[in-house]
């Protein structure tokens, strides 16, 4: 991996890393859904297809209190941006930007996971 591939991964990642978490993937596994802001919400539909799981965003400004949820809110670096976190069981486990800066109360959306097989949560 090259590191300007690297240097991108760091910058616009946050929500492949997320993705690796719940997955359990290496993150460099997982592609960069939003690296290319058009189409981006299909490549994640269809990542996660391939994995088993149905997705959808669902507005939200609560932290989820049950199962596993990839999380987002507004970045605080970049305008036009968002930053994704993990939330296991109502409590932050993941932020791919550790140290966290993040706060419950930056909460915009979360995606809704579903397996195809048993309409469970990863």
């Amino acid at each position: 991996m090259s590191p300007h591939e690297i240097r991108r991964r760091h910058t616009s990642g946050c929500l492949t890393d997320c993705v690796a978490f719940v997955l359990r993937q290496h993150p460099f596994q997982v592609p960069l859904f939003v690296d290319q802001r058009a189409g981006w919400v299909q490549r994640l539909k269809r990542y996660f297809l391939r994995h088993g799981y149905r997705v959808y965003w669902r507005c939200c400004t609560s932290v989820p209190r049950r199962g596993t949820h990839i999380v987002c809110g507004d970045s605080l670096e970049y305008k036009t941006f968002a930053h994704a976190v993990v939330y296991r069981s109502g409590a932050l486990v993941y932020d791919p930007q550790y140290p966290s800066r993040w706060r419950d109360s930056r909460i915009t959306h979360r995606l809704v996971c579903m397996r195809i097989n048993d309409g469970g949560t990863p």
